[in-house]
């Protein structure tokens, strides 16, 4: 596999960094206990490249440097990308590497979308930078992804933490747009829609983050990519859709991993139900689940500094205590 900044072909990695950019994020554990500050020192934003899969697509990639024994992988939500986990990485230590699903971010569409096909892409990834073994997290349509890359590689994933995972049941509001009068009505308006401001901000309140306004930035990455949305999110939403059906037919099955499992929902969750969990408790039978009041879809945004808590919890290098729960879910 090539990987490359600026295009296909170069056979070693090149990096972008954002130039003069910079986050705050912890110098060390110790150090953030000691002080009370869990942000005390500056360190640049994350390294930004495409690597070539083995099929010519390209694939975006975000990495944050670190410990590579202490690795975590991070796949995010419909719509979104990579960039979406700036904030909380930005809070983590240790190698951090976040991907740009097929359709999003800097990373080529599929022809056909699927979870698996996702979770393909994402282990040529992994393999590609020499990662072995990781804290896997997954948002939304990532969380999906990142079950079936669990499956796939049960030995490399020491964690699984999923965040309002699609991939437990069927989805309302991708079911209807996937309707053929709908779907091709939605496809018709979404290039529109993905370039208002107005429409992005009033989507994003209604239906993913419980009313609450979304972050500049995540409506600019939207707005920039706007058009270019289209392919992936059609490709995304057929992927999701079809997870659902098939859990449906099959609604008994086990995961084929046996590793800790830590799992948030929101109990406004108005896209992936929180009923899911359920069928994530059957699929996963000591996973850790949590219902989070007072939120949506959007923890990354809506509960940062809860997210950031769990995640670091959950991690096999944090856990010495059980993570702390808002309320057990049956």
């Amino acid at each position: 596999m090539a990987v490359t900044a600026l295009g296909r072909g170069t056979r070693e990695p090149v990096f972008r960094p954002r130039a003069q950019a910079a986050v705050r994020e912890p110098v060390s554990r110790g150090d953030a206990e000691a002080t009370g500050d869990e942000t005390a020192a500056l360190a640049p934003v994350a390294e930004e490249f495409t690597m070539v899969l083995g099929d010519g697509r390209a694939m975006g990639v975000r990495q944050w440097p670190g410990d590579g024994r202490d690795t975590l992988v991070f796949l995010h939500g419909l719509l979104d990308s990579a960039e979406g986990w700036d904030g909380l990485c930005s809070r983590l230590s240790g190698r951090r590497v976040a991907f740009d699903l097929a359709g999003f971010g800097n990373s080529d569409a599929p022809e056909r979308g699927s979870i698996a096909g996702y979770a393909r892409d994402v282990a040529e990834g992994l393999d590609a930078l020499g990662i072995k073994r990781f804290t896997l997290v997954g948002h939304s349509l990532g969380g999906a992804v990142a079950t079936a890359l669990a499956e796939m590689r049960p030995a490399g994933v020491q964690a699984l933490i999923l965040l309002a995972p699609a991939g437990f049941g069927r989805i309302p509001l991708a079911e209807a747009i996937s309707i053929p009068v709908l779907r091709n009505l939605a496809q018709a308006a979404m290039p529109v829609a993905l370039s208002s401001r107005k429409m992005v901000t009033a989507g994003y309140k209604a239906m993913v983050a419980d009313h609450h306004d979304p972050s500049r930035d995540t409506v600019q990455r939207i707005l920039d990519r706007g058009p270019r949305l289209v392919n992936g999110a059609r490709e995304g939403t057929r992927a999701v859709v079809e997870a659902g059906r098939a859990l449906e037919s099959s609604p008994r099955r086990r995961i084929a991993y046996a590793g800790p499992v830590f799992a948030v929902w929101g109990e406004n969750d108005r896209l992936v139900p929180v009923s899911h969990r359920h069928a994530l408790r059957y699929a996963f039978p000591d996973a850790q689940i949590a219902v989070w009041s007072e939120m949506g879809h959007h923890p990354q945004h809506e509960r940062p500094d809860d997210l950031w808590k769990f995640v670091e919890r959950a991690r096999p290098a944090r856990r010495l205590t059980p993570v702390r729960r808002a309320r057990r879910a049956a």
